[in-house]
């Protein structure tokens, strides 16, 4: 008998950007096929099934394409449903029409959930508006990842905000492009590790990038924005850009959602809920994380 392969888009990281949709494939899951930028969290749905790691860490050593190919096709010609797990959309720089492809040869089902890209999970979260009334009508979105400097000046030319994936390993043909196109003195945020606890994000201007980014293996996974700034009201929050070290078990409790909403990004620090009730209590660490 033959099974079904889903590809499911897990979010840019946060568990809480998952759809419905998602966890329910995962609790259904015989075989979950995931990448390392998935949030360990999403995979504790996937009670009971078998956990296949394929890694895709941004410039490590990754399995390749055709071997997680063939992995797809024989889970599913098994009889076993498989899910895909990807960070991000499957179909958002996430090579889910290679995959979809190789299945539909092998002639093994398929279907495909969405999932919140950092295009919008991570930079929205962050505060970035990429359009706003009276201000931006659209914006452009390209990969710096094998993009040649020719493709670069091309983006550079558009009059927007301009996203950037897989960029900071580019940092200087996208700097030295955007800064031709006289525009080295707009705004540019770049967000690492969105959506976790590690979160960073940081605001400088083009022209600035270089020295932001001098260390770019310090900051990937990473997405950056050209041509767009924060906005104030986020910038004015209590605890923006802390981390709230809290229980398990207080994670979903209406403290951590209070701290979310003053922008503080709550993570798991005490795995089993202390006796006293003072240790209960949630603590908020005052430094900046740093990449």
């Amino acid at each position: 008998m033959t099974g079904i392969v889903t590809l499911v888009g897990a979010g840019p990281g946060d568990p809480d950007l998952l759809t419905v949709g998602a966890v329910r494939a995962l609790q259904r899951a015989d075989v979950v096929v995931y990448d390392n930028l998935v949030c360990p969290e999403v995979l504790e749905f996937a009670v009971g099934a078998t956990l296949i790691n394929v890694g895709k860490l941004p410039f490590a050593s990754q399995t390749a394409q055709e071997t997680i190919n063939g992995i797809l096709v024989r889970e599913g010609s098994l009889g076993r449903h498989v899910v895909r797990l990807k960070g991000g959309d499957p179909f958002i720089f996430g090579r889910g029409t290679e995959e979809v492809e190789a299945l539909h040869r092998a002639g093994v089902p398929f279907r495909v959930l969405p999932g919140v890209t950092s295009l919008n999970g991570v930079l929205g979260a962050a505060g970035v508006a990429l359009t706003a009334r009276g201000r931006n009508r659209g914006f452009a979105v390209f990969s710096g990842a094998g993009s040649s400097s020719a493709e670069i000046r091309t983006w550079a030319d558009y009059p927007g905000p301009v996203v950037i994936y897989m960029g900071v390993n580019r940092v200087g043909d996208i700097t030295r492009e955007f800064v031709n196109a006289a525009r080295g003195s707009e705004p540019a945020v770049v967000v690492a590790n969105g959506g976790t606890p590690r979160e960073v994000v940081a605001e400088t201007t083009v022209a600035g990038l270089g020295d932001l980014l001098r260390h770019p293996d310090d900051w990937t996974p990473a997405i950056m924005v050209i041509g767009a700034a924060r906005e104030h009201a986020f910038k004015a929050r209590s605890l923006d850009g802390k981390v709230a070290v809290v229980s398990r078990n207080a994670l979903e409790s209406p403290a951590a959602d209070e701290l979310r909403a003053r922008g503080a990004r709550p993570a798991v620090g005490v795995h089993h809920e202390p006796s006293h009730p003072f240790a209960r209590e949630v603590c908020v660490r005052a430094e900046v994380p740093k990449p």
